[in-house]
């Protein structure tokens, strides 16, 4: 294709100066403008539309431009004719007039203000660039749905412009075939969108329940919903993210046994649970939800009590009581009534002392009130935020994005004791540690909940959540390494399983603010240590008192060969290494490093 338009470009004859208008301000740069018009041309003789739509029209010469190229073509403008943003009141009759033997239409509005184009579906919608971040953003969010083909003239105009659609390209990736940078005088981009942008909902939509449940399919839970990539890089049986991490330290601290997940999504929290010995209940209104955790997790959970279900929990009936039940991540996906209607029954299905553990993100505040912050410096640096900082899909789902009061004040009418924290994007403690002030309440990202008919305990939250400096002495720990280490390559980033035992009354774990990893020095022949800071491996899963785990060490090799001893240990950070504290380690390995 772009070999087709360089051809038509280098042979086509075509002036748009045979139709400019001779009291045009900016004629001193027709010259210019010669190559910049007979790109168009070129683009549009190879898309060969039917039908065009124009956002800015001027004097009209794209548009007759893109009318040579393609006479059959059905044409309408769109102006706002006023002397903004590169605009020229008036100009528009020049452009009717040159343009009065096709099937043309002219419309006198500001785009800005509309929420869809006029007509059906367009064969090329043409953008005029020459405007702000936002505005080209806008349009070309209309455009999306409404075009196979989108041209935005001007991608090079300003940095706001270019950065506006690449935020563009970026958030809505999924509806787009392919796109193609032509540099030519202010830049073309030319957009091939997918057949699926008829079905397309921009934001503002209203949408009925069913609709966003459609929405719910693998693509969403495997590409967008949070976590995904963590999930496909460890198959789902790790967990990464500060928030489902959060939610196991807590309900490994209270010793839950009969567990209920609700939005359990891919299931990688309902797993790891499981792996603690809890009876697990897993359920998720989307059926690809749950075929994703049924096939991830078939063979593993077959030593585990764990269930997963596809049904509405809102009329699923239980049995049961349960000691910790959660809901993480799938509330700002709920309408407010619904909403009140699953707290008030996950309040009704838990046991007397039990507890119930809600995540919602974002923190509503943090758009409102921290966001457009962040839009004025970067004005000021002169880059560009978007406006609307979600992804599509937030777009689409995120009804009921919570406040930190709002969330209290739901869960107050259902429960004794509650208490809110917020966070920030890899924290999970935040103001449950210390009162925030309102900038950083605003700038807090996630909102955690802990509801309770029992009295709550703050400092049990807490120390859930953090690990303190080890005063236990002696401690006893056990390293070994579960393959046979003799050769590695130099330069080397690489990972190698080891088994930890750990026979102390305390548990490990990589939790602030002093967290326990995984280290290594590296030791030359003649014991003289060249590499003492190893990188760090986290322990996310504690290694509780007499359990032993398998897991794999994070390890770089040095920089030049010969022959080194690996000393593998442990370290609490801002603490001690262990090895002066625990007579088995360093566990030491001769290995001999080759280029």
């Amino acid at each position: 294709m772009i070999d087709k338009i360089k051809k038509i470009h280098s042979e086509t004859t075509f002036d748009f100066r045979v139709f400019s208008n001779p009291k045009d301000e900016l004629s001193y740069l027709f010259h210019e403008w010669i190559p910049y018009y007979k790109m168009k041309y070129a683009i549009c003789k190879v898309i060969n539309p039917q039908s065009i739509l124009e956002v800015g029209v001027r004097y009209g010469y794209s548009a007759i431009t893109f009318l040579n190229a393609s006479p059959d073509a059905s044409y309408l403008g769109i102006d706002n004719d006023t002397n903004s943003f590169g605009g020229t009141k008036g100009a528009i009759e020049w452009a009717k007039k040159i343009t009065a033997e096709y099937k043309t239409n002219f419309l006198i509005a500001d785009t800005q203000e509309m929420t869809k184009f006029p007509g059906e579906f367009y064969d090329l919608i043409h953008i005029d660039g020459q405007q702000d971040g936002d505005g080209t953003f806008h349009d070309l969010e209309l455009a999306l749905h409404k075009g196979q083909w989108i041209l935005l003239d001007g991608y090079f105009w300003s940095r706001e412009n270019m950065l506006s659609a690449t935020y563009f390209l970026e958030k809505y990736k999924q509806f787009i075939e392919y796109a193609i940078i032509i540099p030519s005088y202010a830049g073309d981009l030319l957009i091939k969108t997918k057949d699926s942008v008829r079905n397309i909902r921009i934001s503002g939509d209203n949408f009925i329940d069913q609709t966003i449940r459609e929405g719910y399919d693998k693509t969403y839970f495997l590409q967008s919903c949070g976590g995904y990539d963590s999930f496909k890089r460890h198959k789902g049986l790790k967990l990464e993210a500060p928030a489902l991490l959060a939610i196991y330290y807590i309900a490994i601290s209270n010793k839950s046994k009969r567990i209920l997940d609700v939005g359990c999504g891919r299931g990688e929290l309902s797993f790891a649970l499981s792996c603690t010995g809890a009876d697990v209940t897993a359920i998720d209104y989307s059926k690809d939800a749950i075929d994703i955790a049924e096939k991830t997790y078939e063979k593993e959970k077959k030593d585990r009590k764990l269930q997963f279900f596809h049904a509405d929990f809102l009329k699923c009936p239980f049995d049961d009581h349960f000691d910790l039940i959660i809901a993480s991540d799938f509330i700002e996906h709920i309408e407010q009534n619904t909403l009140d209607q699953i707290v008030k029954k996950i309040s009704t299905l838990l046991e007397s002392e039990g507890i119930a553990v809600f995540h919602t993100a974002p923190n509503r505040l943090y758009y409102d009130n921290y966001y457009p912050t962040l839009r004025q410096r970067a004005k000021k640096a002169g880059t560009y935020l978007p406006k609307n900082p979600r992804t599509y899909y937030e777009d689409l789902m995120h009804i009921n994005e919570q406040t930190p009061d709002g969330m209290k004040n739901l869960l107050e009418k259902y429960f004794h004791h509650v208490v809110v924290w917020v966070t920030g994007d890899y924290d999970m403690i935040g103001s449950l540690a210390r009162e925030f002030n309102s900038d950083e309440v605003n700038e807090s990202r996630g909102i955690f909940a802990v509801a309770s008919n029992a009295q709550i305990s703050k400092k049990s939250l807490l120390a859930a959540l953090t690990r303190e400096p080890i005063t236990t002495d002696p401690l006893c720990i056990t390293i070994k390494v579960n393959s046979d280490l003799t050769t590695l390559p130099s330069q080397k980033r690489m990972q190698i399983p080891i088994s930890i035992k750990n026979s102390s009354k305390e548990e490990l774990v990589s939790l602030p603010p002093n967290p326990v990893h995984i280290s290594y020095h590296w030791a030359e022949e003649n014991g003289k240590i060249v590499i003492f800071e190893g990188i760090r491996t986290p322990i996310l899963i504690p290694i509780l008192p007499n359990e032993v785990r398998e897991c794999l060490m994070d390890l770089i090799t040095p920089n030049t060969k010969g022959k080194y001893q690996l000393q593998i240990t442990l370290v609490q950070e801002l603490c001690f290494w262990f090895e002066p504290r625990v007579k088995e380690l360093p566990v030491c390995i001769d290995i001999t490093i080759n280029d």
